[in-house]
């Protein structure tokens, strides 16, 4: 038997979603790539630390699939939106490295 490992945990709610990140811009994901079950839409704030000391909630329409509870989300859509974000703040941050952390409740923006 494979014993789980203990990963700590960012937050205080329990994980909603599992998060991939789609790297190729001329694929898209109708099907989920783990249960090849169509996938939707579902618009989320995405929170997204970029390098040194910037952290955001960019609002992003992710693909969903609704079995896996998986999200998908486009790269160079992702990276589009950071770009023209930062180019209005600080320019001396666009191309810098960026981790999305996961998604937060819209409650907890307000």
């Amino acid at each position: 038997m494979v014993k789980k490992q203990d990963r700590n945990q960012f937050g205080a709610l329990q994980p909603k979603y599992n998060f991939s990140m789609n790297p190729y811009p001329e694929f898209r994901f109708s099907k989920c790539p783990d249960c090849q079950n169509k996938t939707g839409q579902r618009k989320l704030p995405l929170i997204i630390h970029i390098d040194p000391k910037n952290l955001i909630a960019l609002n992003y329409t992710c693909r969903y699939c609704q079995q896996c509870d998986m999200l998908i989300a486009h790269k160079h859509e992702v990276e589009h939106h950071l770009t023209e974000l930062f180019q209005q703040m600080d320019k001396n941050v666009i191309g810098n490295n960026y981790l999305v952390f996961g998604t937060v409740e819209k409650k907890g923006l307000a």
